[in-house]
């Protein structure tokens, strides 16, 4: 199965203005995000205490688990993290430090490719995690 879908940038610009008229990022209670709609491909998280994201590989298929980042927190950060090394190997940690503020957030989405430029393919939904544990 194979999406086409929006850049990146407008990905997360469209789920900001969606987080936006929703109010309150979802999971506020908790420290850890985690993405829940491609679990058979891909694993990714963020994890407020240390704020990290975790991406882990799950298909022997060639292709690359990555996790696409904006930071809500007045900064205009934004990054990605990738899972390089096949599938079913130890998770890919990227260690951030972002700034901490009870509303600050980042929106993520996650997806696999075919090395470093290929097509997206397998895109999660857009989902939000604290950046100061609540």
């Amino acid at each position: 199965m194979k999406f086409r879908p929006l850049s990146a940038a407008a990905a997360l610009t469209i789920a900001g203005a969606a987080t936006l008229s929703m109010g309150t990022p979802a999971n506020a209670a908790s420290a850890k995000t985690c993405a829940v709609d491609q679990g058979s491909v891909y694993d990714i998280c963020f994890e407020a205490n240390g704020d990290k994201f975790i991406v882990n590989d799950l298909r022997s298929d060639g292709m690359r688990a990555v996790v696409k980042w904006k930071a809500m927190d007045g900064s205009g950060r934004v990054g990605q993290c990738a899972d390089t090394d096949g599938a079913f190997n130890s998770p890919k940690v990227c260690d951030y430090d972002f700034r901490e503020g009870p509303n600050n957030y980042v929106i993520f989405s996650g997806f696999v490719q075919n090395g470093p430029r290929g097509e997206p393919q397998f895109i999660s939904m857009a989902y939000n995690g604290y950046i100061s544990a609540r």
